[in-house]
């Protein structure tokens, strides 16, 4: 019975084979399969045989530092990238991760990783040599960017690519047959490419571009287009985008306020619209008479919506609901600070969704507008009192109420209290609270007094935490 008991309670880990630790250790992100080599003698190589490598100048560098000690910092983690390669026993890698800010000094160093990856039949190769000190809307076609080797393109197998900093020949792409997930960050990507991208590369059901310059007016169309999943993020457009995407089911889009030209789009699973980088108040309607014709097209289940059109939207030509409604709309996600200036724009999409079941409220930091001009007169206080009774949604299809960063504000009080009064088929209202404030104790009292106020609906549960 002893010699049982002992069995019992040892490390389980110990009586598998290392082939299959380090299997387990490949679904750990690289650091943390580092990490177990001092675990023991037994575990400290093992992790050197994942077949998920990323080797990422951060692990070694800190921007804190001098410029002398990063560059000491730097030479110590080509000196590891080289060590390492140069024991890798295995003879595949699945994935291959490769970020550094500096590759021009290092461009054999580069040039030798990428080489060690190819030859490994790698699917998944990441580069970024991207500068964290760059800004988010930095769009200079002077940075210094990294000449993708020839070699690269003649690697067929690639399902996945991601390209920042990096320049390279889309006519190449054409070899890349198998590719299903491409993501490309600060480099130019004219119209004309990227047409040609999306025809060289007939698998690609991933597409991402992220602080892109030059794309002009991008057409994302094609008559066996496979794209589910698109993403365009502050990114340099000139007029509008062109969306034909039969099959696409995810659509994000941050930037300025442009036209949507979207045909025979079919319904996407979410969209996500952000325009926080516009920095002043359109009082001359089109950016909301814009945004309304997006939503028009745009057909979504769930939609993400940022502060900027809550302000805006009520501008346009339909001040207080959207014609014709939003009938496929499910769920709405308002990021959002509750300003009074957002409360129009919040009541418009509500009114907008006759068929909503489900609203979340992502509380945060907002730009609000000075000039900011409501189409009606804001009480903030009786807002919601007078809006709430006339919200189809609210009386006979919203069943979950989410708030995330709850403060208890007087607007944030004031919207959830209606919804409480008037939400009839209101199954689950979840509350969380804003964690690491001195005045957490505060909001949690604000959310249970939440619990004390009149509910239609007797199936409603009301959740903190």
């Amino acid at each position: 019975m002893a010699m049982i008991k002992k069995k019992t309670s040892a490390d389980m880990f110990s009586f598998l084979p290392d082939h299959v630790i380090s299997l387990i250790l490949s679904f750990l992100p690289f650091i943390d399969a580092a990490r177990t080599s001092v675990l023991s003698k037994r575990w400290r190589h093992i992790w050197h045989a994942t077949v998920r490598i990323e080797f990422d100048e951060s692990f070694f560098v800190k921007r804190e530092e001098s410029t002398e000690k990063r560059e000491l910092a730097r030479c110590g983690f080509i000196d590891f990238m080289r060590q390492w390669m140069l024991n890798y026993k295995e003879p595949v890698v699945e994935t291959f991760s490769l970020s550094f800010t500096n590759p021009g000094e290092y461009r054999l160093d580069m040039e030798n990783c990428l080489r060690f990856a190819i030859l490994r039949g790698t699917r998944g190769l990441y580069l970024d040599f991207a500068d964290p000190s760059w800004g988010e809307d930095e769009f200079d076609p002077h940075l210094r960017l990294f000449q993708l080797p020839t070699f690269v393109y003649k690697h067929k197998v690639l399902e996945s690519l991601k390209l920042f900093s990096c320049r390279f020949d889309v006519s190449e792409f054409n070899a890349f047959s198998a590719l299903k997930d491409l993501s490309l960050g600060w480099v130019e990507v004219r119209s004309s490419s990227l047409k040609a991208l999306l025809m060289n590369c007939p698998l690609l059901e991933g597409l991402c571009m992220k602080n892109c310059w030059n794309l002009g007016d991008p057409d994302i169309s094609g008559p066996n287009l496979r794209l589910r999943r698109l993403i365009i993020d502050k990114c340099s457009i000139d007029n509008h985008i062109i969306l034909m995407a039969q099959k696409l089911q995810y659509f994000k889009y941050s930037g300025l306020v442009k036209s949507f030209l979207l045909e025979d789009q079919p319904d996407v699973e979410e969209a996500e619209l952000d325009f926080g980088l516009e920095s002043e108040f359109d009082n001359s309607g089109y950016c909301g008479d814009t945004l309304q014709d997006i939503l028009r097209n745009l057909y979504s289940n769930t939609l993400t919506v940022c502060s900027y059109m809550l302000q805006e939207l009520p501008s346009g030509e339909e001040p207080l609901r959207l014609y014709p409604y939003l009938d496929d709309m499910r769920h709405l996600i308002l990021k959002t600070s509750m300003h009074s200036y957002e409360l129009y724009g919040i009541s418009f999409l509500l009114k907008s969704c006759p068929g909503l079941e489900m609203l979340t409220i992502d509380l945060g930091p907002a730009r609000i507008f000075a000039d900011y001009e409501p189409p009606f007169q804001i009480q903030s206080h009786v807002f919601w009192a007078q809006h709430i009774p006339f919200i189809d949604c609210v009386r006979e299809t919203l069943k979950v109420v989410e708030v995330n960063g709850f403060k208890g504000d007087p607007n944030e009080i004031e919207l959830l209290q209606n919804l409480l009064r008037y939400g009839c088929v209101l199954e689950r209202m979840r509350i969380n609270v804003i964690k690491s404030s001195d005045s957490e104790p505060t909001y949690q009292w604000r959310a249970q007094m939440l619990q004390y106020f009149a509910k239609a609906s007797r199936r409603l549960q009301v959740v903190i935490s």
